[in-house]
């Protein structure tokens, strides 16, 4: 057990670091291999997100200023997962696609930035959504359809008056 000064001194170095997330998800890891754990935490810090280990009482009281009902989440051993909010889709996706190859790790839910609670359910639901390139794509695509339909309607209409102004001076010339 670390000594008090320990924790104030854990408890400071981490309210920079969790200031600069916005999103947090929460999972319980009893079970799992290190192995697997370490895997998923490289997998992890390649899309910008982090795992931590924390002491609930510790992470409660970095959190209680900002989020009451954060004790909904911590019940037994706790891993918190930092991330952006720009990257939450493929970290839901990565940490979903993680359960179901380890049956022993449980999404519990999340919290992001500014006081809106994510339970398990929201989680896997924004697991499903496509990633932020794939949304891009998505809108251009929509938004370039009624302007290249625009485009073709008018290409017809000017085709169509220029065969027509053709065929009436051909029959004018004979």
């Amino acid at each position: 057990m670390k000594r008090k000064s320990e924790k104030i001194k854990w408890v400071s170095q981490k309210e920079g670091f969790v200031k600069e997330n916005e999103a947090f998800l929460f999972a319980d890891y009893r079970g799992i291999k290190v192995r697997d754990v370490t895997e998923l935490r490289r997998q992890l810090r390649r899309n910008s997100a982090a795992l931590e280990v924390v002491k609930n009482r510790l992470f409660k009281r970095l959190m209680d200023s900002e989020w009451k009902d954060i004790s909904l989440f911590f019940e037994g051993p706790t891993a918190v997962i930092y991330s952006d909010v720009d990257r939450l889709s493929e970290i839901c996706k990565l940490l979903t696609s993680f359960e179901k190859e380890n049956e022993s790790f449980k999404l519990r839910g999340g919290y992001i930035r500014p006081e809106r609670i994510l339970r398990r359910e929201d989680v896997l639901e924004i697991s499903k959504i496509p990633d932020k390139q794939t949304l891009l794509a998505t809108l251009a695509i929509a938004l370039k359809s009624p302007v290249y339909g625009f485009h073709r309607v008018c290409k017809t209409l000017l085709s169509q008056i220029a065969f027509v102004l053709r065929n009436y001076s051909d029959k004018k010339t004979q």
